[in-house]
């Protein structure tokens, strides 16, 4: 992999800058052998480790007392990840109390004998990861921070000194009443995360569809759409006889149903708005339960849930695994926790990377042959000697907002210039882009650039340093604040 380890550090210390330097490093150590081999296997993953002629054994006990290591603060992690979806994820629609809408999709895919739930926020064609959690099916030992470790994500406090540190919100191995319980305390999390000038609307598959969820999410005053299975019965209004949603909103191709003063299920008849969509391509409609008030953000945003698919296929065997599902060999939870979260930051590197491409490679005029040399004149975001507040103009250089969605049918729009380096029979996802740009040596300055966009975007995020850790940090930190 041709990313360089010092900008993968950056990165790692502009996501997480209260860890400490050897957890940043390790990570960095992580996110690098992760890229060079792409696999969740530890002992792959320990022949990528630095220092090759110490045994592999020394490598692989490196690795594993990161992955185990009890003060691995991944709030850090979540929080700026959230932040970061407030940026590329501009085009949420608004409901009548003007707060934009900020759909989080929930999906849980599977790596046996464990299961991820993922939470992510849809950015362009994909959905980018702002939290997860892993628990084992059977035991269902799951990794979550305690509650009693959660920080207030909108408050800028002192950094720790030397003494006195505070628990850091580290994942720990719990056993679970049920699976459930699981999936509420990562809901609970992400609301916990969230900016008040938004309004979050969980965005769910069947597999979520219950009453208890629905009462909790509306004793909580939260938004929902969740798909219901067709053979539940509902209500289209509190006067009609409870039948199976396929009787109740029958609806033909190419027609919606929308039912505002629907009820879930024929024994706890839950309050709510039901919406049956059938495109014309499918082989039944999708029938929706949601709080939303409108009908048309309903359909928009569950819509948009299909991003996570392409995400968990990205992470699974696609872009950033070539071998995935049960070929990890882990037993311990909290070590294949800790490997997710580092791929999900390696999906954060390569989602940043490929929209840096889309914003500067446009621009550049078309070569015939690789370029050896990186080719740009610094501009003023490489220009930044120190951590000021960013200036719109200097945000402006960074990556670009992501692209259309291209459509699964039809015509496809013929690549531009270029991107044909890249890909030789059709569009790539800025996902993909991302590391391809990451591969390639001569774009080394664009993978800096975007990083340090990263850094200056996070700026609002970074702890109050005192004197001495300011020094400390303009001098190992980020080489060009030196």
């Amino acid at each position: 992999m041709a990313v360089a380890y010092a900008d993968l550090l950056s990165f790692v210390q502009s996501l997480a800058p209260t860890w400490r330097k050897t957890q940043q490093v390790g990570f960095a150590h992580l996110l690098e052998a992760l890229l060079e081999r792409p696999r969740l296997c530890p002992t792959e993953l320990a022949r990528a480790w630095p220092q090759p002629t110490q045994p592999l054994h020394g490598r692989l006990k490196r690795l594993t007392r990161l992955l185990a290591n009890p003060r691995l603060d991944e709030l850090a992690l979540a929080a700026r990840w959230l932040k970061l979806t407030y940026h590329f994820a501009a085009d949420a629609p608004t409901l009548a109390d003007e707060r934009p809408l900020l759909p989080v999709l929930l999906d849980t895919t599977y790596f046996e004998p464990f299961a991820c739930l993922l939470a992510s926020v849809p950015c362009g064609s994909r959905g980018l990861p702002i939290a997860l959690t892993t628990y084992h099916r059977t035991t269902l030992e799951a990794c979550l921070p305690p509650r009693a470790t959660w920080t207030a994500p909108r408050e800028r406090r002192p950094a720790p000194g030397r003494r006195g540190k505070p628990a850091p919100a580290a994942a720990r191995v719990a056993r679970w009443p049920s699976q459930n319980r699981i999936e509420e305390e990562l809901i609970e999390l992400v609301w916990y995360l969230v900016s008040p000038a938004l309004r979050p609307v969980l965005v769910a598959d069947r597999g979520f569809a219950r009453a208890e969820l629905f009462q909790t999410l509306q004793a909580q005053g939260r938004d929902f759409i969740i798909r219901i299975d067709a053979g539940t019965h509902v209500q289209v209004n509190p006067f009609a006889v409870p039948r199976p949603a396929a009787a109740a909103l029958a609806c033909p191709p190419g027609a919606r149903r929308w039912s505002p003063q629907g009820t879930y299920q024929a024994t706890e008849r839950v309050p709510v708005r039901l919406l049956a969509v059938h495109d014309v391509d499918q082989a039944e409609p999708w029938y929706l339960a949601t709080t939303l008030p409108d009908a048309a953000a309903t359909e928009q945003l569950y819509r948009w849930r299909m991003r996570l698919e392409t995400t968990n296929r990205d992470c699974k065997t696609g872009v950033l695994l070539r071998e995935g599902d049960d070929h990890h060999s882990l037993t311990q939870p909290l070590h294949f926790h800790r490997l997710l979260l580092a791929l999900a930051a390696a999906d954060w590197l390569c989602a940043l990377a490929g929209l840096q491409a889309w914003q500067d490679l446009p621009a550049m005029p078309p070569v015939a042959a690789p370029v050896v040399d990186p080719p740009p004149v610094p501009g003023p975001l490489d220009q930044v000697a120190s951590l000021t507040p960013p200036t719109p103009a200097l945000l402006a250089l960074g990556p670009s907002q992501p692209p259309p969605v291209l459509p699964h049918r039809g015509p496809t729009p013929p690549l531009p210039p270029w991107m044909r380096r890249f890909a030789t029979r059709g569009w790539l996802s800025y996902v993909r882009l991302g590391l391809e740009v990451l591969r390639a040596t001569d774009l080394a300055w664009l993978v800096r650039r975007a990083i340090r966009w990263l850094t200056l975007y996070l700026w609002a995020s970074l702890p109050l340093w005192r004197p001495w850790q300011d020094r400390y940090r303009r001098v190992h930190w980020w080489p060009d604040a030196a």
